[in-house]
């Protein structure tokens, strides 16, 4: 599995298009030619009749019948998407959509010399922003069509960005970088944030300290970019209404608004000439750079206060980190001055108009948008690195907190916290709150209101993990129950336990390993008045998820 010898490959789902990479040791890497003249295989889907059709055939459908943008259908919870049909709009299922394209992505590998299968490392990209049950939709799907995944194959995609570059320092530079970075990772469906500190090298170590994201990138821009053209043909006489068919010209003009949006990240402008034997002679538009920047401008904006949001997030990861109140007084100037490095990652980093909004941010710091592959490809390369997730230390518990106990001879379950839960939401860093965490208290406590139970940690995959709280090896803490349990998880890896009785139980985990689906292990915690961490046992450090002693 991985290791600095091994072989992963690793797949990028992408909104807009789709990669897939492959790494064998410390060897360079490679990115599988999955286009029929790209690298990269478009994430476009359609219906001929009663074929569902995939990638660049898909591509050749009219304009109004092609389903863009899939992926959105997971990060909006949307179980179906609508096409124009013989009979007006009819529904498919986004699942099955979702289903076909990741089993051609497989076939395509395959075809392509790098099959996608279990005698190697497999990652899936996903975006920071989704919750448990969003990504474990995704992980159905994938196995669904095909392809080996397990719990542990999915990776947060700026995550995926930040190892990527963590590694090209070192083996095409030599260098080492120690510091903090940041990853603005702006793709076709999501904006994706971390901050991550890196300590470079051969074997390096990745601490996350936040991950978050917004359903508010590429595609946004396309629209904004669509509504400046359609307004620049009505000035010119075009009665949008008037047509015959003006869903046909929405839908080309937003793929032209697509083109335009490329074109202008190489060239100070760019003529807009719809096809006229699908709607008749349209006027010929020109689209510039200036114009693009300031259907940009509010988009960016909110970029911006996103970066700031998680620059406050990732204090709060922070041992001793600084109250809610403190952190609003903090400005940008102190915010960025923690930041050592930032990547730009994404397709949409290819827009110069992103590298001198967000350079601007962090005067100090280096700015890249080179991992050694496209700012396009840097999530795909990260995916299938074989040595970085190694000591990879999350920034929230990637598994489930159940509470457990016997009722009627039988026992029973249920979540406390559930895998990949956000503590808190964006806003409530703007609210006077001293203590900022996930809790559940009192009546949202789930179990009886007497007897006896246990705290458990289970894996997404449902299967139990083990405990070593102070040395003790343990399948999972007592807990009396009563009408005053709390249980609290901090931003800085403190858990708060309180029995119904009032009695209280403080613990720390230095960070949030990764739990390896096929090598399940123990989660170390150690109480929290400890001055020092216990020692890892040299069996601990062994698991590929240990977390760096410090």
């Amino acid at each position: 599995m991985g290791g600095a010898h091994g072989h992963a490959v690793g797949v990028d789902f992408g909104t807009s298009t789709s990669l897939v990479a492959t790494r064998a040791g410390r060897r360079p890497v490679e990115i599988a030619p999955l286009g029929r003249t790209t690298r990269w295989f478009p994430s476009l889907a359609g219906y001929r009749g009663e074929t569902l059709l995939v990638g660049e055939d898909a591509d050749a459908l009219p304009s109004d019948q092609v389903i863009r943008s899939i992926k959105r259908a997971i990060t909006d919870n949307q179980e179906t998407v609508s096409l124009p049909g013989p009979g007006g709009l009819q529904t498919v299922s986004a699942d099955d959509v979702m289903i076909a394209l990741l089993a051609e992505i497989g076939e395509r590998a395959a075809r392509a010399g790098e099959p996608l299968t279990a005698d190697r490392e497999f990652r899936l990209g996903c975006p920071a922003m989704w919750d448990g049950p969003q990504r474990q939709r995704l992980l159905d799907l994938a196995a669904k069509a095909g392809l080996p995944v397990d719990d542990s194959a999915l990776v947060d995609e700026p995550i995926a960005a930040g190892i990527a570059w963590v590694t090209h320092r070192f083996l095409a530079h030599g260098e080492r970088p120690e510091g903090r970075l940041l990853v603005f990772d702006m793709g076709g469906g999501t904006l994706d944030i971390a901050v991550l500190d890196v300590v470079g090298g051969a074997h390096p170590e990745i601490s996350v300290l936040t991950a978050l994201g917004t359903a508010y990138a590429g595609d946004a821009l396309d629209h904004a970019i669509a509504r400046d053209l359609l307004e620049g043909l009505g000035a010119r006489g075009v009665d949008l209404e008037a047509l015959r068919h003006p869903e046909l010209l929405r839908a080309l003009v937003l793929r032209a608004a697509r083109d335009a949006k490329v074109s202008l990240s190489r060239l100070p402008e760019h003529r807009i000439v719809l096809p006229s034997r699908q709607i008749g002679h349209m006027p010929v538009l020109t689209y510039s750079r200036e114009q693009l920047e300031e259907a940009f401008r509010e988009q960016m904006d909110n970029a911006e206060q996103l970066v700031w949001a998680a620059l406050r997030a990732a204090q709060l990861t922070e041992r001793g980190s600084r109250s809610p109140s403190e952190l609003r007084a903090m400005g940008p100037a102190e915010l960025s001055g923690d930041i050592d490095y930032v990547l730009l990652a994404g397709g949409m980093s290819r827009i110069p108009y992103v590298e001198r909004r967000i350079g601007a941010l962090f005067p100090n710091a280096q700015v890249f948008d080179n991992a050694g592959v496209q700012p396009d490809e840097a999530i795909v390369a990260g995916l299938a690195d074989t040595a970085s997730y190694e000591r990879l230390n999350l920034h929230r518990p990637g598994f489930d907190f159940v509470v457990e106990w016997e009722e009627g001879g039988q026992v029973r379950q249920e979540i406390l916290y559930a895998a990949y839960t956000p503590f808190y939401e964006p806003w409530q860093v703007l609210t006077g709150q001293s203590n900022l965490g996930y809790e559940r208290r009192d009546r949202a406590f789930p179990g009886p209101q007497q007897g006896i139970g246990r705290l458990r940690v289970r894996a997404t995959s449902g299967e139990p993990l083990g405990l070593k709280f102070d040395g003790q090896v343990m399948d999972g803490l007592r807990l009396n129950f009563g009408h005053k349990m709390i249980f609290k998880l901090y931003c800085d890896g403190r858990i708060l336990i309180q029995h119904g009785s009032g009695s209280r139980i403080q613990m720390r985990v230095d960070r949030w390993p990764v739990i390896r689906g096929r090598d399940h292990a123990q989660l170390v915690l150690r109480s929290a008045e400890e001055s020092a961490p216990t020692p890892p046992t040299p069996w601990y450090m062994e698991k590929e998820w240990a977390p760096p002693i410090r």
